[in-house]
């Protein structure tokens, strides 16, 4: 039976492996990205264009919820005068779309404009805020030097990733809710798949963790309800706002998919609660009437208690025979499917509003194998963890005289478990690392980046010690173990000696572990805040001065007496063009009081004319033509002109 059990290692660990590198020679390895931040704008931001344009729009990398908005700011004389007709709105086409409408735009002035937003991401809840600036004709904040164009200052990452007091407690937070769902996992696994069945030791073992269980449960529960209340924070912070809005706590929850399962997660942790108490209450009752139960004879009347082992009534009593019936049957647990399938599910809606496999493209892959991590990280470290506060004290507290052949038993069944668990998350962390990171200076010029090469480090350091454990000093305790027929009371005493420092080293091991544990989940916790570094699209930016554009398109020729120059701006299809007209006399003398009509026509195709009319009073004529109702197709276009003068034509 061992044998079959070790020879699952190699065969799990070989197709995890086999199907880690199929998808890799499939398709390419994907590019993760979290939260929700800005990938692209238009108006570009840093840009400067001729018109103040009528609709402001905000790409992002995820989906963003209803709760975002932006607000579109004038800067005139250093004050910000807010332009925008009503809060942005997510788009309809696009739920990775953020939409403002500018209000009279033929009116606004020219000069800076910002964009100051605020996004929550519908997957996870998360809110991230920053800032879009542009320029209409020419900068007037007195900016020096070249701008930035394109969305890489668009989002306010320090900020974001700022580790201020509502930040730190979101991640404690975030570390408490996975120590205490790794260890409950750990518990889970231990006593469902090696403490069901054997020695009477082990049900005494199992009856220890009922606190440690309901610690879990607790600390899930409330864990969930504070990350709800943080998040709203977060939100409250973003947009300035100096109370605690109880209705955007609400839209959180209905307006998010965080929202839907955070719901799901807190129903199925109270099932879990009701399910443990539910189990507790049977024993409990069971007890009570084996020990109402009397055993009668010619000596009189005995309870079942007295029947009881001495070891059991006594833990420090020796020379028993660990094997009795009376505290717990033998047969597997009745609920073991039930809380494997609650385990399972809230692990799954932990994954499916993780900030990492949201906008992964491989999204089954990357939900299966980050699905596949949390479980295996539940069966390594937190069965470690059991092992060191739970089981280690109880068997080396307790001085039973089958203490070591008890021990070699358990470890004997839980190594399969954890070798499973150490290689399939190794499988899994590589996946999910090379999703998130793309570019060698990521690990170390970015947070995530380094928390995450902190969790490696951790890593190989806690299997190193692992395999330590499992495939040296459980064997070594399995030879001290065996027993010695007609040994010398010396031989006796040495041999115990050898298997209490095995066992020290092994209990020694277990609490390093414990720690290290700490800290790759410390480290999880950071990189759920952090997200994995953005991803921008490769689009070239052309760098533009903060001068005005110069004129292209511009044509020059003679109307009678009258010289006229036509410029159009920006001569490209499908964008609203300025089209701008300049008249001088024969003298060279700039024309203000003419009438300049306009007209544009498609030379192939009859796409109908447009007319605009320009009425006289400066140098210049300006007008514009919106991208739907000209030059909104490749081809030749012409622009008829008619100048009107005061009693001349």
């Amino acid at each position: 039976m061992l044998h079959r059990q070790l020879l699952i290692i190699p065969i799990t660990l070989l197709l995890s492996i086999l199907a880690f590198a199929g998808s890799l020679a499939l398709i390419a390895p994907p590019i993760a990205q979290a939260h929700a931040f800005v990938i692209g704008s238009d108006p570009v931001d840093g840009s400067t264009i001729n018109k103040v344009p009528s609709e402001i729009r905000i790409f992002f990398n995820a989906d963003i919820s209803s709760l975002s908005n932006a607000h579109v700011y004038s800067i005139q004389d250093g004050k910000l005068d807010e332009v925008n007709e009503k809060l942005g709105s997510v788009s309809p086409s696009s739920s990775r779309e953020l939409d403002m409408d500018v209000k009279t735009p033929e009116q606004q002035s020219e000069g800076s404009y910002e964009v100051i937003w605020t996004a929550v991401a519908k997957a996870d809840g998360r809110t991230t805020n920053g800032i879009i600036g542009f320029n209409v004709g020419y900068s007037n904040v007195g900016a020096a030097g070249t701008a930035t164009l394109g969305p890489t200052t668009s989002n306010d990452l320090d900020d974001i990733r700022r580790l201020d007091f509502t930040n730190i407690l979101t991640v404690v937070w975030e570390w408490l809710v996975l120590a205490a769902l790794t260890f409950w996992i750990g518990i889970l696994v231990i006593e469902q798949f090696v403490l069901a069945k054997g020695r009477d030791l082990f049900p005494l073992a199992r009856k220890r963790t009922v606190s440690l269980q309901w610690l879990c449960m607790f600390t899930l529960f409330f864990g969930e309800l504070v990350s709800l209340i943080l998040r709203n924070t977060n939100l409250a912070q973003a947009q300035a706002t100096n109370h605690f809005p109880l209705t955007s706590l609400w839209r959180i929850i209905a307006d998010t998919q965080y929202g839907t399962f955070w719901v799901v997660r807190i129903v199925l942790v109270l099932c879990a609660m009701g399910l443990l108490y539910w189990t507790e209450r049977g024993k409990k009752k069971t007890l009570e009437g084996e020990n109402a139960k009397t055993a009668t004879g010619n000596i009189g009347t005995l309870t079942s208690a007295q029947l009881l082992p001495n070891y059991l009534i006594s833990p420090r009593k020796t020379r028993q025979l660990p094997e009795t019936s009376l505290v717990e049957p033998l047969s597997a647990q009745p609920y073991m499917l039930i809380w494997l399938v609650l385990a399972g599910l809230i692990l799954l809606t932990e994954v499916l509003t993780s900030s990492l496999v949201q906008v992964i493209p491989l999204h089954v892959s990357a939900i299966l194998f980050d699905w596949l991590y949390l479980v295996t990280q539940g069966m390594w470290l937190g069965g470690f963890a059991y092992l060191a506060y739970v089981l280690l004290p109880f068997l080396v507290g307790a001085e039973f005289e089958y203490n070591p052949e008890t021990l070699v038993i358990v470890l004997r069944r839980l190594t399969p478990i954890l070798l499973v668990g150490i290689g399939a998350q190794l499988v899994s962390e590589l996946f999910l690392a090379e999703a998130s990171i793309t570019d060698r200076q990521q690990w170390l010029g970015d947070p995530y980046g380094r928390t995450l090469l902190v969790q490696a480090v951790l890593t190989t350091v806690a299997v190193g010690l692992s395999l330590y454990a499992l495939l040296v000093l459980r064997p070594k305790l399995t030879r001290q173990a065996l027993p010695v027929i007609n040994a010398e009371l010396s031989g006796r005493i040495k041999r115990h000696k050898e298997i209490d420092y095995t066992t020290y080293n092994l209990r020694f091991i277990a609490r390093v572990l414990s720690l290290l544990s700490a800290g790759i989940l410390l480290c999880g916790a950071l990189l759920s805040f952090f997200a994995p570094p953005i991803h921008f699209p490769d689009v070239p930016y052309t760098v533009q001065s903060s001068e005005p554009t110069s004129a292209t398109n511009a044509q020059t020729k003679q109307m009678g007496n009258l010289t006229v120059t036509l410029q159009v701006f920006p001569g490209l299809t499908g964008y609203t063009h300025t089209i701008i007209v300049s008249i001088t006399d024969s003298k060279g003398r700039p024309v203000t009081d003419a009438k300049v009509d306009l007209f544009t026509s498609m030379r192939l195709m009859d796409m109908g004319k447009t007319h605009e009319t320009i009425s006289g009073g400066t140098p210049t004529y300006i007008t514009t033509f919106d991208k739907k109702e000209a030059f909104n197709m490749s081809g030749l276009w012409s622009i008829d002109i008619q100048v009107q003068r005061p009693k001349q034509q």
